[in-house]
């Protein structure tokens, strides 16, 4: 399907060194589709027209005189716990509207803008990026473009709604226990938790320093990789097909630690047996519970959550969402000794995933385990949110990015993760694009979103 408001950040490069459409065009049209998209989908919270065009107009310069950079044109949304200079950071909480205007961009959006990538806006998130939207935050929850019903997933609900509702190629969003994978595999896009510490986190709002992360999210694995190569300074093509792989599955986690959804289930088996087809050497392998790695990283989340926003809660309290505060006032009572336990055991977990690993050329298990759910919906939020596998790998540091393996009866996006070696960022994000690839998931998307959304 070619229509200007389904293009990839590569296909939008063609298009641009061909001449068949312009930087200023496209952010024309991609205004045009915030405009008319926008308020079903609430992904962004603002839009920066005046800046945004001049770098157009820019991008359209330097394509004409062949000095191109290498995002050069493309737009994008940044979650809104990231800095931009002339705007506020408000954390999806009314207690930053009084703060003031940032003056500078935080490093990952100064890369991305360095290589003519062009800023459009801020995209919504859970207040403080702790959890789920719920219908008591500052700003109306973002919808699933799949089904405008269902909840978006969290925190970088933004992120995934406008990415996979083609608002945007690309958007960045952050990851403590999920944020990034959580809404990509709700949404249907390719969601990157890169390596702990390979992206400067310099401008992003802490959350839990010890498990944050920063990184893509867009609608294939080649888009993820060029992406995070330039907010990395570093390209690296590292690349392995899918027949030459030796992969691990980790059953465990939704068949025995948690039951996973049947129908949830049932689409990852397939998505194993795609590799399977394709030459893939596959195994099951074990690791530490399940439990085990959530309990540490909501331990490390709550105490240092609670510790980064501690005046907040004691003097703002009665400002932030109920389950906002519920959820970061549970690191008041966890003592420095249970912390640095949990610190302890997050280093020896470290070690013994990358034991594991080792044996494979990546690891893979589901990302949720339930369909997306209603929007807002607080006790469907409580029964599922904390059902999923993503916090395994803000405990370890390893690279995990999510991607849909298929749709429900229901027709919702189901996603699994793809685990790699510590800085394995693109050698996965490029395994992930051939998967795609294979059960044709750009056309499966492109079509049922725009029967949604666009027509």
């Amino acid at each position: 399907m070619d229509n200007i408001n389904l293009y990839s950040i590569y296909d939008l490069l063609k298009v641009y060194q061909s001449k068949k459409i312009s930087p200023v065009e496209y952010l024309q049209n991609t205004f045009k589709k915030i405009e008319n998209l926008n308020p079903k989908l609430s992904a962004f919270i603002s839009i920066d027209k005046e800046t945004s065009m001049k770098k157009a107009k820019l991008s359209e310069q330097n394509f004409l005189n062949k000095k191109e950079r290498k995002l050069e044109g493309i737009p994008f949304g940044v979650k809104d716990v990231i800095d931009k200079e002339t705007e506020k950071t408000l954390n999806g909480s009314r207690s930053y509207i009084d703060y003031k205007i940032k003056k500078k961009d935080a490093a990952v959006v100064k890369n991305l803008i360095e290589e003519g990538a062009i800023y459009v806006g801020k995209l919504h998130t859970h207040e403080l990026a702790i959890g789920a939207p719920t219908l008591n935050g500052m700003n109306k929850p973002s919808s699933n473009p799949w089904d405008l019903t269902k909840t978006a997933g969290g925190s970088s609900s933004g992120s995934g709604s406008a990415v996979a509702g083609f608002l945007v190629p690309f958007a960045l969003g952050t990851d403590s226990g999920g944020s990034i994978r959580n809404p990509a595999s709700m949404c249907g896009i390719v969601g990157l938790k890169p390596t702990y510490n390979s992206l400067v986190m310099d401008g992003v709002q802490p959350l839990a320093k010890t498990i944050d992360h920063v990184g893509p999210m867009a609608r294939s694995g080649s888009d993820v990789s060029l992406v995070y190569s330039v907010l990395k300074k570093k390209l690296k093509v590292d690349k392995k097909p899918i027949k030459d792989l030796k992969i691990g599955v980790i059953e465990h986690f939704y068949n025995n630690d948690l039951i996973a959804n049947d129908e949830v289930g049932m689409l990852f088996e397939k998505a194993i047996r795609v590799f399977e087809k394709k030459g893939a050497l596959i195994s099951s392998v074990s690791v530490d519970n399940l439990q085990t790695f959530q309990s540490v990283n909501g331990i490390i989340m709550a105490r240092e959550g609670y510790l980064q926003f501690k005046k907040l809660i004691e003097e703002d309290g009665k400002k932030i969402d109920e389950i906002t505060f519920k959820r970061l006032n549970l690191g008041k009572s966890i003592t420095n000794e249970q912390y640095q336990i949990s610190i302890k055991h997050k280093k020896e977990l470290s070690l013994k995933m990358n034991v594991a690993i080792n044996n494979f050329d990546i690891l893979i298990t589901l990302t949720n385990f339930d369909l997306p759910f209603e929007i807002g919906n607080i006790q469907e939020i409580e029964k599922y949110y904390m059902r999923n596998a993503r916090s395994p790998f803000n405990v370890t540091g390893n690279p995990s990015i999510s991607i849909p393996c298929g749709l429900s009866k229901s027709g919702l996006p189901v996603g699994f993760q793809i685990i790699g070696n510590i800085n394995a960022d693109n050698f996965i994000a490029n395994i992930a694009d051939e998967f795609l690839k294979e059960i044709d998931w750009e056309n499966i998307s492109k079509q049922k979103i725009y029967k949604n959304l666009y027509m």
